[in-house]
């Protein structure tokens, strides 16, 4: 079995036990080191302290399991606002959020695409462009799907002029 999904078996009772959403978890082996990620998520947002405290549950688990032999790294966060998608539940989730989609295979010669997430289909994923266009992908066919942030201040700030001032104000 895979180590993520020797964690994945280990660490979501417990993310359901204390009432987060196990987002993902990752596995990654650079050499000697070694490190697995878990994201959590639950409403109103993951706090340092639960990351702390899930952090030492299920470190407990991964040693008394032996999952992974010798040393590793365990991190436990948030998601980050920028959040992966993983399931399909995840999609009709963000519904009607801004998204960037990678597809495995091209259409169009295109590969990558952003716009607002509509309510799926099934197993399908749809997503409406800025030419209020949908496209539409079998799941299966997502390579991976992530929240996009949108900066709620960019309509307010004003152009810098050149010389990194503001138009309004006025050199010494």
């Amino acid at each position: 079995m895979e180590v993520r999904d020797e964690v994945r078996q280990l660490a979501a009772p417990l993310a359901d036990e204390a009432g987060y959403e196990l987002v993902d978890i990752e596995f990654a082996a650079n050499g000697r080191e070694r490190v697995i990620r878990v994201l959590l998520d639950k409403p109103g947002g993951i706090t340092v302290g639960d990351c702390g405290q899930f952090s030492r549950r299920l470190a407990d688990c991964l040693d008394m399991n032996q999952t992974l032999p010798g040393s590793y790294r365990l991190e436990v966060s948030s998601p980050g606002m920028d959040r992966p998608l993983r399931s399909i539940q995840a999609v009709a989730r963000f519904a009607g959020k801004r998204v960037s989609v990678t597809t495995y295979e091209a259409r169009d010669g295109r590969r990558n695409f952003e716009g607002t997430l509509l309510e799926p289909d099934g197993n399908r994923v749809g997503i409406r462009l800025e030419q209020d266009q949908e496209q539409w992908f079998d799941w299966a066919g997502v390579k991976s799907a992530r929240l996009v942030v949108v900066d709620p201040w960019a309509g307010l700030r004003q152009p810098r002029a050149p010389g990194g001032r503001r138009p309004e104000e006025k050199s010494r």
